[in-house]
């Protein structure tokens, strides 16, 4: 059996719900119809029947009230009540009784003058007793079978009740179908539009309805998903990209090596030495490159805070200035610890902070003049800890600045391959930085030092 689409399944609902309502308030409609016709049928009999009584407590009525009986002349009890001056008031299907108290008809009129109307037939009955003369107590009893016209338009309306359930029933299922289909449109044209978005246009996106309702978050829900895949996508393709860029030149040296010791190597041991050392030398760039690239591409992934791990940025700071110390020994290097804080706490784990903090301390001290000084603070503001790193080097030029963060961007001249860099030290730091909630900024004159501001989410 071949399941049900979505549609068909929306459609199927919303004419159920219809259908149900409509049975509801027509069969409420059609039960408080009834009820309240019954209760005037009832009060119409009643006040018909005290209209009989009244005729007959009259004393001038008497006469047509009685008639005689089979012996005629022989006395008052001999004559039976005569009903028939009543029955031009009877509607079809009423009949009229007069009983004595021991419920022994007296005399009837109506409803086709049958000798008697069985309970069964009797769908609406009103009594009245009371003291005629010559009769004694009496009751007066008016029913009704129910075929009256008050009757039929009370049938012929829940007929009608019937046929528009029918109908609406119908109507239903075309308007459940109507309004599936449109409410579905927008839908139907968001998988269009994903299924046309591919690898190689993932830059697209949908386009989202003017109200803002629950189709607008899907589309947006799926944008966003667009979005975080695009960047994901063009993470790698930048790695490639890069790697294969960078890879160039040491793949090349090595190569051009290895030709001269093909060459001459065997014949020349100061060739045989120097290829080697720029073999291993390149070598070992190609392998720093690498894991540089590695730790990029890993600290632009969107990040998934899932508790806040966090570090000390003393115990971070006293493990890294030892360390680089060596990168350039000429270069004064100061940490300006406050004695009164025991620890400083960020939310960032160890290996990340130290890597930010790696990666700009060691340019600071790389590209300061001998006899040159750094200079490492930091506080606290508003739950964030700022670390600024100050140098005395050679500085950056203004139109250079706003490239510092691009991917092996080097300044000309000063910051090159002489100096080991690659290019990437501060694409890393600010690309961890910001995956933690932090921010990096750079501020520089030419030929008189830089201040780099490190804002860390303080714990």
């Amino acid at each position: 059996m071949k399941a049900w689409t979505f549609s068909r399944k929306v459609s199927a609902t919303i004419a159920l719900t219809s259908l149900v309502v409509v049975m509801v308030v027509s069969g409420f409609e059609y039960v408080t119809f009834k009820h309240w016709t019954e209760r005037q049928e009832v009060d119409l009999l009643d006040a018909k029947l005290r209209q009989f009584e009244l005729q007959i407590s009259e004393v001038e009525f008497l006469p047509f009230l009685l008639k005689p009986g089979p012996e005629e002349g022989e006395g008052l009890a001999e004559f039976k009540p005569d009903l028939s001056q009543f029955l031009s008031d009877l509607d079809e299907g009423q009949r009229l009784q007069m009983l004595d108290s021991r419920d022994q008809v007296l005399a009837e009129v109506g409803a086709g003058d049958q000798a008697h109307q069985a309970d069964n037939e009797i769908k609406y009955k009103a009594e009245r007793g009371f003291h005629i003369p010559e009769f004694g107590s009496v009751q007066l009893q008016l029913t009704d079978s129910g075929h009256s016209i008050r009757a039929t338009a009370e049938r012929e309306i829940g007929r009608l009740l019937l046929l528009g359930l029918l109908m609406a029933a119908g109507i239903s299922v075309i308007a459940g179908w109507v309004v599936t289909r449109s409410a579905l449109k927008p839908i139907r044209s968001m998988i269009g539009e994903v299924r046309n978005i591919g690898a190689n246009n993932l830059s697209e996106r949908l386009q989202l309805p003017a109200a803002r309702d629950e189709l607008y978050q899907l589309g947006d829900t799926l944008n966003s998903f667009l979005h975080k895949l695009d960047m994901s996508f063009e993470q790698r393709r930048r790695f490639v990209s890069d790697a294969s860029h960078e890879l160039k030149t040491p793949i090349a040296i090595i190569e051009g090596h290895t030709r001269m010791i093909q060459r001459w190597g065997k014949k020349s041991p100061e060739v045989l030495d120097e290829s080697l050392a720029f073999m291993v030398d390149e070598t070992q760039r190609m392998k720093e490159l690498i894991a540089q690239l590695l730790l990029l591409a890993e600290a632009e992934e969107p990040f998934q805070d899932s508790g806040g791990e966090t570090s000390d940025l003393h115990d971070t700071l006293r493990e890294l200035i030892p360390q680089t110390v060596y990168v350039n020994a000429a270069v004064k290097l100061y940490y300006h610890e406050n004695p009164d804080v025991e620890a400083v706490l960020i939310r960032m784990p160890r290996s990340a902070s130290y890597q930010v903090l790696r990666n700009v301390v060691e340019n600071a001290v790389k590209y300061t003049p001998e006899g040159g000084t750094v200079n490492i603070r930091h506080a606290m503001k508003e739950g964030q800890v700022i670390v600024t790193v100050d140098d005395t080097g050679i500085g950056i030029s203004s139109d250079q600045l706003p490239h510092i963060f691009e991917r092996f961007y080097r300044v000309e001249d000063s910051r090159n391959r002489t100096k080991g860099g690659s290019g990437l030290g501060l694409a890393i730091a600010k690309a961890i930085m910001e995956r933690y909630g932090g921010s990096i900024l750079i501020e520089s004159t030419l030929g008189r030092g830089t201040r780099v501001t490190l804002q860390f989410v303080g714990e």
